[in-house]
């Protein structure tokens, strides 16, 4: 899940529909990591999307794919899969009843400040996929001129959010990792000073 830690952090910007009648809103999602469980995952939470609430980005080593499980706007659970290919993350969905396969691009640009993901849907499996929505967000605290940017203690990604321990600060990249590093903060500061 390393190649996608520019993901991590806090994004807000604005979507547009891209059939039938024109419509635009603004959304935001945090991206963040989920440390608990066996195996590490990215969580993602939408606010005001039209297509999505929330999800589950896990990296299935046997399959060597990436699998995101999101809930939709009408409270489905919705498994997409699929892997990296020219520096997007590209997920598909086949609906077993309709015959639709969806597709998910996921992508970041202007060196992590942007992130825009695009949805897509292919009528019964059959002919074009038609581009459905798509979504293009600025992420806080990202300058989008260059710059020395501080790294998560947790994870080496882009750090966003400031903690404290011994009266020094340093930066982690989401809640995950804010929660990790106040569990045991002498263990990461430890090793963030030795490397």
């Amino acid at each position: 899940l390393k190649a996608l830690n520019e993901f991590i952090g806090q994004w807000k910007g604005n979507g547009e529909t891209k059939s039938g009648k024109t419509e635009l809103w603004k959304e935001s999602a945090e991206w963040g990591w989920d440390l608990k469980g066996a195996e590490p995952a990215l969580k993602i939470k939408i606010t005001g999307g039209k297509q999505f609430s929330e999800g589950t980005l896990k990296y299935l080593t046997d399959k060597k794919k990436y699998q995101l499980t999101v809930k939709t706007a009408d409270k489905k659970d919705q498994v997409f899969v699929g892997e990296i290919k020219t520096k997007k993350l590209i997920l598909t969905h086949d609906d077993p009843e309709t015959k639709d396969k969806t597709t998910i691009e996921m992508s970041t640009n202007n060196e992590g400040a942007r992130f825009v993901y695009n949805v897509a849907v292919q009528k019964r499996g059959i002919g074009i996929a038609r581009r459905t929505v798509e979504v293009a967000l600025s992420k806080e605290g990202a300058a989008f001129a260059g710059g020395k940017k501080a790294e998560c203690i947790i994870t080496g990604g882009l750090g966003t959010m400031a903690v404290t321990f011994g009266g020094k600060t340093y930066y982690v990249c989401c809640s995950g990792c804010r929660d990790e590093f106040n569990a045991n903060p002498k263990k990461y500061v430890d090793e963030f000073e030795k490397a």
